[in-house]
């Protein structure tokens, strides 16, 4: 198949997507909670959004229980994520675990018996755990070195993407997808301020769940992680058609998130990883390649 628009477009929001936790890392070390990054993220994309749905707001009353329900996934999702990083995980480590949604994906469908999982599924998910073990460092460092809740909430995140990426495929067809996001941040606001509250029950950690009035130079970091992390990135992949890019050509090119990820974790944060730790990097992104053709 030939280069199309569609493809640009893809990877533009592959690059937006590499710098999330480049982002999330950048702002802890400025003194950002975790909770605070999400918050901005959510609520500057929900104005960034109105732009391209040129304010053409759509949300009917029987929709109201899905859009709370998928917002409080993503917010959770986002929070778990970025907080791995809060947690000392490496930007390497915390993508490849996020990566793992794909298996979470297919135990989800198989416990709700939407997929059955047969022998080469079952292979390549092993190989994801492989890869799972590999990227969290217990095969070669002792455990005491090891961020053992940091390693759980990015896995944690990657079965919450699951979940996430489930209720959106529930998404209703008379729902535009931007619309469909403005709707799904507009709860996750108000779920970020919750799960906000329901943590401090357990923990006062200021870089997890403080919150402050950021300076000049935090704004402009949150306003640009907003813009080019959120809002350009899923308003590109608005625009791709899918008679020029096919889902699975689609899924695969946006595997080159947590590559770039890495890269840029090694250029610009100056992280490094262990090689083992990069074997299980690379088996994690095998391992869901393979799924994507697989379910094609």
């Amino acid at each position: 198949m030939a280069l199309t628009r569609s493809h640009l477009l893809v990877v533009l929001a592959c690059l937006g997507f590499s710098f999330i936790l480049i982002f999330s890392t950048i702002l802890k070390n400025t003194g950002i909670s975790s909770l605070q990054q999400v918050l901005f993220r959510v609520t500057l994309a929900l104005l960034f959004i109105l732009i391209p749905i040129k304010g053409r707001i759509k949300l009917e009353k029987r929709d109201v229980p899905y859009f709370a329900a998928t917002g409080l996934v993503f917010s959770a999702f986002l929070l778990f994520a970025l907080s791995s990083i809060v947690f000392d995980c490496p930007v390497a480590v915390a993508t490849a675990l996020i990566y793992t949604q794909p298996f979470f994906t297919v135990m989800l469908s198989a416990f709700l018996g939407k997929e059955k999982v047969d022998a080469r599924k079952f292979a390549v998910v092993a190989l994801g755990i492989v890869g799972a073990f590999l990227v969290s460092g217990a095969a070669t460092e002792p455990i005491s070195n090891l961020n053992v809740f940091g390693l759980f909430l990015a896995l944690l995140a990657g079965f919450l993407y699951a979940v996430y990426l489930y209720l959106k495929r529930m998404l209703k067809s008379g729902y535009a997808p931007l619309q469909g996001l403005f709707n799904t941040l507009l709860f996750a606001t108000p779920c970020t301020l919750l799960l906000g509250f329901a943590l401090r029950a357990f923990t006062e950690n200021p870089i997890f769940i403080g919150f402050s009035a950021p300076d000049a130079e935090q704004f402009a970091l949150l306003f640009l992680f907003a813009f080019f992390c959120t809002a350009m990135p899923y308003g590109l992949l608005n625009y791709v058609k899918p008679n020029e890019v096919s889902p699975t050509t689609e899924g695969t090119i946006l595997l080159l998130d947590p590559v770039l990820h890495n890269l840029w974790a090694v250029l610009i944060l100056r992280q490094q990883v262990s090689p083992i730790r990069y074997v299980g990097v690379g088996l994690i992104l095998l391992s869901a390649a393979i799924m994507l053709r697989i379910k094609r």
